[in-house]
């Protein structure tokens, strides 16, 4: 209990440090308060220092760098009992030697170690306890109220914070952890890709044991030879490619200290570690990713809602902006559609969303599957990673280097099945726009453009939280949905509900 209270106030004082950092008025004071966060969530440990690793993302001079290449470690003595413990054997008939930790983490601390003279191990030890505090901070997590757009737009929070919780626990598995590890390294044959054999008889729930990797990070591989940057960002093409195409296991963690850069037999080598934060996606949503893609290029069509649904789209959140969605696609998948080399720096890929949708983007946003926030990320990292070798390479063609070419068809000829109608009914009337204001205390204003029709799904469309003042108003979305089918879509106003912490307002036009 005395553990949980003490996370409790350090994440109060975490929301305090984010709150600084949102209202600096200076560069330098927000710079300040992201570095006094960082030193927060690196003290913490368990879920706040995972998320500060989110934030440092593959940059190493960020604030929040500290999250993923200098965190202190545990001192040895200290971990000497873990070791013991779960080996069921004194250190030395183990180990002919171990060194204290230079690599500290979020769940766990990497010794390097010696079996022999030969023999350069690594052992990743977890923190003890930290499973009970990361269950305490997702319980805590989950007594923190939704705000902002999530509240607004009815974001699935419970199924976030499930992906979250169920990621976590697959990252405190370490048994877990080594046979993904294993299936990895068995499926992948990227030229160049190095993944370090593990020793599966040394491996606990709570320990895992591979061979040492040497190499440098990727902020100093940055500064090697042109040719050499563009070997290593080929290799990591292919290996996000093939990983995600193929085989449907994709490496879900891509901050800095989970690469390493060294030459091999003369060539660049790529070493990936950690791989406790995996995801797996399954063939339907590969072939709908992949269709996708095809589609965009041209060299096929389809639905695009439909496919969008066999993602794991809502599929009546994403029908209200089922117009927008053929440019959506092509700014989604630009990278693959260009026929030149491809300049992620120019991708600013929020700005055009934002540009295109407005604040429907919060529509597409909800509409998507809890788990599509780790598919981002994985993407995210990929064009980080190219943005810091500053190279530019054409996408698709390494797609079909890494991609067997029978898959590349099986995408072509894939169609979405199950696909609900999404049809409304034939509705007269003059209307063009459904006009959706939300006017929160103290908060940007919202406003919402959709097709007149959409008028007529007010019910699914609208947060469960504005049903209830809706409901308090006397307004029935039932009869007003006969309304409208009777006397047609008209320009009015729909619903007008003003007091002094909300107002909202939704008219035709």
């Amino acid at each position: 209990m005395l553990n949980i209270i003490q996370r409790c106030f350090r994440l109060c004082r975490i929301g305090w440090a984010t709150r600084s950092i949102r209202n600096a008025k200076s560069q330098a004071t927000q710079q300040a308060a992201q570095h006094a966060l960082s030193e927060l969530l690196a003290g913490s440990r368990g879920l706040p220092m995972k998320v500060g690793q989110f934030l440092a993302g593959m940059d190493d001079a960020t604030p929040y760098a500290k999250l993923t290449n200098s965190v202190e470690p545990w001192p040895l003595q200290d971990i000497r009992s873990i070791l013991e413990k779960s080996w069921q054997q004194p250190l030395q008939f183990m180990l002919k030697d171990i060194e204290e930790s230079c690599a500290a983490a979020s769940l766990g601390q990497v010794h390097r170690a010696f079996l022999n003279d030969k023999q350069c191990i690594a052992v990743k030890v977890q923190y003890p306890d930290i499973a009970t505090a990361i269950d305490a901070e997702m319980t805590l997590a989950g007594l923190m109220p939704a705000g902002g757009p999530v509240k607004t737009w009815a974001f699935d929070l419970d199924s976030y914070k499930k992906t979250l919780r169920d990621t976590l626990h697959d990252e405190l598995d370490y048994l877990h952890e080594m046979k993904q590890q294993l299936q990895f390294s068995s499926s992948m044959h990227v030229e160049s890709l190095h993944i370090p054999h593990v020793f599966p008889v040394l491996c606990r729930k709570n320990i895992l044991v591979q061979e040492w990797a040497e190499g440098v990070r990727l902020s100093e591989a940055a500064t090697w030879t042109l040719p050499a940057k563009l070997y290593i960002a080929r290799t990591l093409m292919q290996t996000m490619f093939q990983s995600l195409f193929e085989f449907g296991l994709v490496h879900g963690d891509p901050h800095p200290g989970n690469l390493l850069f060294q030459y091999h037999e003369s060539k660049p080598q790529t070493v990936l570690l950690d791989f406790g934060c995996m995801v797996s996606i399954d063939k339907t949503r590969r072939l709908a990713l992949l269709k996708l893609i095809l589609h965009c290029r041209g060299e096929c069509h389809t639905i695009l809602l439909d496919t969008f649904v066999e993602l794991g789209f809502h599929a009546e959140k994403l029908a209200l902006i089922e117009d927008k969605l053929p440019l959506l696609a092509q700014l989604l998948f630009q990278p693959f559609t260009e026929a030149r080399p491809f300049n992620p720096a120019t991708w600013d890929l929020s700005a055009s969303v934002a540009d295109l949708l407005g604040d429907q983007r919060w529509w597409f946003r909800s509409a998507a599957p809890a788990d599509l926030f780790l598919i981002i990320r994985i993407f995210q990292g990929l064009v980080t990673q190219l943005e810091a070798f500053d190279v530019q390479l054409p996408w698709w063609p390494i797609l079909t280097q890494a991609v067997p070419e029978h898959t590349i068809e099986e995408a072509k000829t894939w169609q979405p099945g199950n696909a609900p109608s999404h049809a409304l009914p034939d509705c007269k009337g003059s209307a063009e726009k459904l006009h959706i204001h939300i006017q929160l205390k103290d908060k940007e204003p919202i406003h919402i453009t959709l097709p007149a029709k959409q008028a007529l799904e007010l019910e699914s469309i609208m947060p469960e939280h504005i049903h209830q003042h809706i409901r308090d108003a006397d307004i029935d979305l039932k009869k007003l949905r006969s309304q409208l089918l009777q006397q047609g879509l008209e320009p009015q106003t729909l619903i007008d509900i003003k007091q002094a912490a909300f107002h909202y307002h939704l008219y035709l036009t």
